[in-house]
């Protein structure tokens, strides 16, 4: 327990000392946000926040776990991604060389670690749903997933990195249960570098000293790749710390999402990849919730998802009623989106109607 507390002190210092030193840095070679377009924020913004995480993780982790294969290629990916994420920040590189890089970073897992889907449990009721031979490109498109889902939802303050705090602390939960210190440990260390990047996040300004920062892509795209290994990793093999499709919770808000904007885009002629405002938080946000409100939706709305994940899990309740429960709110999601605009009106009403009584 002391060590554990000691992981997410170390983690947050180092995440915190490394923001204080990359500030000027990324001033230097211009590794900032500028406003403008769909950016409304002021002034420059330093895309730092990613590299803090991954240094926070990759020393807490050097001190404090030991370094088997897995682990060293850990880090060794995530630095491979948070390198492409860098330079996307800087020099806005095209969908598919991004596509390209994630396919060579998730390649390092799925063939070099065999870290692969072997089966998706019982979600239909008819018996062990085995992937054989497709676990291997099944996997690499659902990291793809993971990675991209998490990327396109980072568009408000504090939303990605805390909705993925949430997801680890319930990580640390299962593989703690499971006796997997290793893999508690490494979430642990994110939870830690996560939130020392959430105080410059949430609650900087670009005309203080305390300067707010963003994560930029190459966080997101660092803590999607690596819940997506580890939610992998976790829920196969003979040692698995939780089902397959308890994992599918700890991401069904970002991935329904994901989907969701991406169908969408297509429907109306449009690039996938071509970023807009049609998120849920855009949606909640136009509803007539500030930016606030709307984060602390999205985090219960998580919570809850992965609470609920792991309650049927624990309460025994077969693999084909959790897939269930969770087809139900994907439709459930598709529905209010197609009739966004009625939630829209509606909501701006009563909170209209509220605030003047």
């Amino acid at each position: 327990m002391l060590q554990g507390f000691g992981m997410l002190a170390i983690a947050f210092a180092i995440a915190f000392v490394m923001v204080k030193i990359l500030k000027p840095i990324a001033y230097s070679f211009q590794l900032v946000d500028k406003p403008g377009g769909r950016k409304n924020h002021d002034g420059l913004i330093p895309l730092i926040g990613g590299l803090a995480i991954y240094f926070g993780v990759f020393f807490t982790t050097f001190l404090f776990i030991e370094q088997p294969l897995f682990i060293r290629l850990f880090l060794l990916a995530g630095g491979l991604i948070v390198f492409m994420g860098m330079v996307d920040d800087r020099y806005e590189l095209s969908a598919r060389f991004r596509l390209a890089g994630q396919l060579l970073v998730t390649g390092i897992f799925v063939y070099g670690l065999e870290v692969h889907i072997h089966s998706f449990g019982n979600i239909f009721g008819l018996g062990e749903l085995k992937t054989g031979w497709l676990g291997f490109p099944l996997t690499v498109l659902s990291l793809m997933g993971v990675i991209n889902a998490i990327n396109m939802l980072d568009g408000m303050d504090g939303l990605v990195g805390s909705l993925v705090v949430v997801a680890f602390i319930g990580l640390i939960a299962l593989f703690g249960y499971n006796g997997n210190q290793t893999f508690q440990y490494l979430c642990l260390s994110f939870v830690g570098a996560i939130t020392a990047f959430l105080i410059f996040n949430l609650w900087g300004s670009p005309h203080k000293s305390f300067k707010k920062i963003f994560m930029g892509d190459a966080g997101s795209m660092f803590l999607g790749l690596s819940l997506g290994v580890l939610l992998v990793a976790g829920s196969q093999g003979n040692e698995a710390a939780f089902s397959p499709v308890t994992a599918l919770w700890f991401v069904l808000l970002p991935m329904t999402d994901m989907f969701t904007i991406m169908y969408r885009r297509i429907k109306r002629g449009r690039s996938p990849m071509a970023p807009d405002r049609t998120h849920i938080h855009h949606i909640i946000m136009r509803a007539g919730f500030s930016k606030v409100h709307t984060l602390y939706i999205m985090l219960v709305a998580q919570g809850l998802f992965v609470v609920t994940g792991i309650a049927l899990m624990n309460a025994g309740q077969p693999d084909w009623l959790s897939f269930l429960l969770a087809v139900v709110f994907v439709t459930g999601y598709q529905l209010l989106m197609r009739r966004s605009w009625r939630f829209i009106r509606w909501s701006k009403r009563n909170l209209f109607a509220e605030a003047s009584a």
